[in-house]
């Protein structure tokens, strides 16, 4: 499962809180590893992870997702369904096991009229109605927020996505496993599409090619932005029927899940021979991803990651860069941590993180240079393999 339990229970237990309820699809599926599709397809689906400092946890779920739910292998017993169900039954004479354990759930169910009675009904058979709740609202409109918090007059709520980005900070090892995986996929089909790159080509033929091999090894494509010549620079480059021509840039963000956990990757291309200024901002680019990699440690500070990425590129007289140069990673593509200038914090072992470094200039071309990292004891673990250079094809 991705819950870090022993890291959660530290988290709710130093801030005082003795139930955690997460409601967006990436929280739900962190606590429970149940993911709920209609949520996240934003068909105005409820569903709920209740983890309880004291006590068993649960799980409440639309009746039409107890597929879903058995697929999970949830850790969670107790499951709490809400809504009508759409399916009908017959009992074949030899089911398929996994047809017999659907029928049973459905037939076990009792479903509530909506999830927030469900979630309550919960709560209240639990005893968990009073002291300190952390409500994610990130997965909730206002309207059932309110709903929820007129439900619970006895209890003090406060910010549980806050408390939920806190403890997703540090990653366990199966988490890290499975966004090892989601990486060797994107970097496989990466070069995939990098085989049929050439002149003519278009940046759609590259995209088509990235996606195809994606699917095939089981990915689910999140990210497939290519951009060449003048559009390397743009800085979300939808593939288009744009064609290459040689010594063009070519620039390209790549990303998947794998049993949705996030892969996120930038590589740059040359179409021939790099010219000179090409040669020059690549040479910037490494310098400046060097520099930041140099300064990865457990306990270094975010901000000052952030900066030496900054100075090398200033010494490399890079001009008009002043963003941030990465981000944690994780069941959500960007998450905390924020490699920022500003940023407050330190890095923590088992962090995963990706540094990032685009050098865009709008009316020539862009490069950059996306890699991930484990933060370990000792500094860090690349988790991309390719090679950090420029390609030249």
């Amino acid at each position: 499962m991705p819950l870090n339990g022993e890291r959660a229970f530290e988290v709710m237990q130093r801030e005082g809180v003795d139930t955690l309820i997460a409601s967006s699809t990436e929280n739900v599926y962190y606590v429970s590893n149940y993911w709920s599709l209609g949520k996240k397809l934003g068909c105005g689906v409820q569903a709920y992870a209740v983890l309880p400092i004291k006590g068993a946890p649960a799980v409440v779920a639309p009746i039409d997702e107890a597929d879903l739910v058995l697929d999970s292998q949830t850790w969670i017993d107790d499951i709490r369904f809400h809504g009508s169900s759409k399916v009908d039954f017959s009992r074949p004479e030899e089911p398929f096991e996994q047809t017999e354990l659907l029928l049973k759930l459905y037939e076990g169910a009792k479903p509530e009229a909506d999830g927030a009675t469900a979630l309550i009904k919960a709560l209240e058979e639990k005893g968990l109605t009073e002291g300190v709740i952390a409500l994610d609202a990130s997965g909730l409109t206002p309207s059932l927020y309110e709903q929820i918090k007129s439900k619970l007059p006895g209890a003090k709520l406060v910010d549980g996505a806050s408390l939920l980005r806190e403890i997703r900070l540090v990653k366990t090892e199966s988490e890290v496993e499975r966004i090892k995986r989601a990486t060797a996929i994107t970097e496989k089909s990466m070069e995939d599409a990098l085989e049929i790159a050439r002149s003519e080509i278009t940046e759609l033929d590259l995209a088509g090619m990235y996606a195809h091999s994606v699917t095939y090894d089981g990915g689910h494509v999140t990210q497939n932005l290519i951009g060449f010549r003048e559009r390397s620079a743009f800085p979300n480059p939808v593939p288009s029927l744009f064609e290459a021509e040689r010594r063009d840039l070519v620039r390209m963000t790549f990303g998947c899940t794998w049993d949705h956990y996030h892969s996120n990757i930038s590589r740059t291309a040359v179409i021939g021979r790099p010219l000179q200024k090409v040669q020059r901002r690549w040479e910037a680019v490494m310098s400046a991803q060097d520099a930041a990699l140099d300064a990865v440690e457990p306990g270094a500070k975010i901000g000052d990651v952030c900066g030496a990425a900054l100075k090398a590129l200033e010494d490399a007289d890079v001009k008009g860069f002043s963003g941030g140069v990465g981000h944690g990673l994780g069941v959500e593509c960007n998450e905390r941590p924020w490699i920022e200038k500003d940023a407050e914090g330190e890095l923590l072992e088992g962090m995963v993180v990706n540094i990032d470094i685009p050098v865009l200039e709008l009316g020539w071309g862009g490069t950059q240079l996306e890699d991930t990292i484990l933060v370990t004891s000792d500094g860090f673990e690349l988790l991309t393999r390719t090679d950090r250079t420029l390609y030249l094809l």
